[in-house]
């Protein structure tokens, strides 16, 4: 069976490189690392399957433990915020009320947002300037600014 070994360890090594390209995350390439070592030691002739199978454990684990820390920190995409999440503590104008039950319109920098209130059954009349406190889908949840709020 050793003899055959190296044709599993190519096979487990090609498939964690496939596996690896085809996802975003990093996931299998410490299996592929513990492959390829392993498919090493498969030419060492009188190595035993179950020697090569504690090497790819020993390798991949080492790899994932000591790797993956560093290959995260250089990958790190940052997020970029939406132009809906740049909304929360703008200002606006109500032009159709919010009521208890319903969600009103809100004009800000000219453009019309679904406008929901921060506390269940506020009503918001129209023309009540109100301010942006948080963003749920595509609605904007605003409240009432008061007049000491609005200098």
């Amino acid at each position: 069976m050793e003899e055959f070994m190296w044709i599993v360890w190519l096979v487990v090594f090609v498939l964690a490189l496939l596996i690896e390209a085809l996802g975003p995350e990093i996931v299998s390439v410490w299996f592929a690392g513990g492959a390829l070592v392993s498919l090493i030691i498969s030419f060492i002739p009188g190595v035993e399957w179950w020697i090569q199978l504690i090497v790819f454990a020993v390798v991949s684990a080492a790899l994932l433990v000591f790797i993956r820390p560093f290959l995260a920190k250089a990958l790190k995409r940052e997020t970029v915020n939406s132009n809906v999440d740049t909304m929360v503590g703008k200002k606006g104008v109500i032009v159709a009320e919010v009521k208890a039950t319903e969600s009103g319109e809100v004009n800000i920098d000219g453009i019309l947002w679904t406008a929901i209130a921060t506390k269940d059954g506020m009503v918001i009349k129209n023309d009540s300037l109100v301010k942006v406190m948080a963003v749920s889908g595509n609605k904007l949840i605003v409240t009432p600014i008061t007049s000491k709020e609005e200098k």
